[in-house]
């Protein structure tokens, strides 16, 4: 599951990279300072709108092939044994699914960011 929420993460930061040359300027400019810098993020963005939905599109396959059914050791098991599967705690991994929409919302706003920050700042 870390691996998964790792894979979030990072796709939440590439969109926040391509999210850096086109907001990034208008968030400046409304408090002041001037965003001309962040401008040069501009050829980049096509690069980070790719891994940011890859990395996304990684985190959700790797959350749907990691559900196993719940299972419960027998008398003669013993846990971490070589022929057990693991099995899936499903608090776990409901709260994992929790964090991978909530981090793909954000990244989703973040990619469309060009298209509302105007009406914002």
């Amino acid at each position: 599951m870390n691996k998964t929420i790792f894979s979030g993460f990072g796709g939440l930061t590439a969109a926040f990279g391509s999210m850096i040359c086109c907001s990034g300027p208008l968030v400046l400019a409304s408090v002041g300072l001037s965003g001309a810098a962040l401008s040069a993020w501009r050829p980049w963005r096509p690069l980070f709108v790719v891994v940011s939905v890859g990395l996304l599109f990684l985190a959700f396959q790797m959350l749907g092939n990691a559900e196993a059914p719940t299972c419960e050791l027998g008398e003669d098991d013993v846990e971490g044994e070589a022929g057990c599967a693991p099995c899936a705690d499903p608090a776990r991994t409901r709260r994992t699914k929790r964090w991978l929409y909530l981090l793909a919302a954000l990244s989703f706003l973040l990619l469309v960011s060009p298209r509302w920050a105007p009406f914002v700042f």
